[in-house]
């Protein structure tokens, strides 16, 4: 996920694999940075991430950071994603 390959919409979009980038939120494309911190469909698996990151630092915070101190929560989170269901 955090390298923007795999089952994210604009990877997929890039090799006309699908034919729309967009998220369903309507909001964005759906990249890393989108379902990080934006997409509020994800509200929900996120609260969990920033309840873990919030505990040692502050929300946002880097791609970096989450893999290197806060990477079994990160794990969870990407793990908790429906990339099926988000189309």
């Amino acid at each position: 996920m955090l390298t923007g390959h795999g089952n994210i919409k604009l990877y997929l979009y890039r090799f006309n694999i699908i034919t729309s980038p967009a998220c369903p939120c309507g909001k964005n494309d759906k990249i890393t940075d989108h379902l990080l911190y934006e997409c509020e469909l994800l509200e929900m698996q996120r609260h969990s991430l920033k309840i873990a990151v919030s505990k040692s630092g502050g929300w946002p915070t880097s791609k970096n950071t989450l893999i290197s101190k806060h990477h079994k929560s990160f794990k969870r989170f990407v793990n908790s994603i429906p990339f099926d269901n988000l189309g």
